[in-house]
């Protein structure tokens, strides 16, 4: 993965973090954008188009999980990095949840940061490769009424549009396109978010348990997103797939 030339936005109050991450790019010709608290942070992040986000979790104004729920819930896909001096599993699976891309723990050294910048960058820029080569594609269920277009990143059902976040919408698109295939927890993390060794797998229930409501409420009465117990998810139908 080249990172010369990329635009890194770091909203992080930290300036000696600033500083440390700036000195470690520097050698890529990094342009890096710095916003020290989250409303302005959000705000830039918003308004123009960044290669990638290093967000930090404790900010003034607002806080590092709103920045990122807030910039997922927007449509954006710039892929995000938290960076915490938290350890707790706890929060390391808030942040897959809400949306973020990885995340790195402070103090951290500048071999750990630059890899793991790349490891996001590679797979966000694989998945885009991906999409692009699935021109005018759509995944269609006709009996549930139920379209999902893979070059908008839009579902609809009974033609109305259904706001899914990127990962929420990832996550669909890979069981759908999988039909009836089992897929273990940690088999889903490592497709969707990357992290085949991650011990915490709750965050995949919980975007199960979001898409099923969302499903629900836009007019499934049984959405196809099914639970094998003590195994994992797979999305099941009676019908075939239609894709075009």
């Amino acid at each position: 993965m080249d990172l010369f030339g990329k635009k890194i936005l770091v909203i992080e109050e930290d300036p000696h973090i600033f500083a440390l991450i700036r000195a470690m790019l520097k050698p890529y010709d990094v342009k890096l954008v710095l916003r020290k608290d989250g409303i302005g942070g959000l705000e830039t992040a918003l308004e123009e188009d960044y290669n990638l986000v290093l967000l930090d979790i404790m900010l003034p104004k607002k806080d590092g999980w709103e920045v990122c729920r807030e910039l997922k819930s927007s449509g954006k896909k710039t892929p995000i990095i938290m960076l915490t001096a938290k350890v707790e599993e706890t929060d390391k699976v808030l942040g897959l949840e809400i949306g973020a891309d990885d995340y790195v723990t402070k103090p951290f050294s500048p071999r750990e940061l630059i890899a793991r910048i790349k490891a996001v960058l590679r797979r966000y820029e694989n998945t885009a490769d991906s999409e692009l080569d699935k021109e005018e594609k759509q995944l269609i269920f006709k009996k549930l009424e139920m379209t999902i277009d893979l070059n908008q990143y839009l579902l609809c059902i009974k033609e109305n549009p259904v706001s899914l976040t990127l990962k929420e919408f990832e996550l669909l698109v890979f069981l759908a396109r999988h039909q009836d295939q089992v897929f273990t927890r940690e088999q889903l993390l490592e497709q969707i978010w990357g992290f085949p060794d991650f011990p915490e797998t709750r965050t995949v229930d919980e975007h199960i348990k979001r898409l099923r409501k969302k499903l629900s409420e836009a007019g499934l009465e049984n959405p196809p997103l099914e639970t094998v117990w003590g195994v994992g998810y797979k999305f099941s139908l009676e019908d075939e797939l239609d894709e075009i």
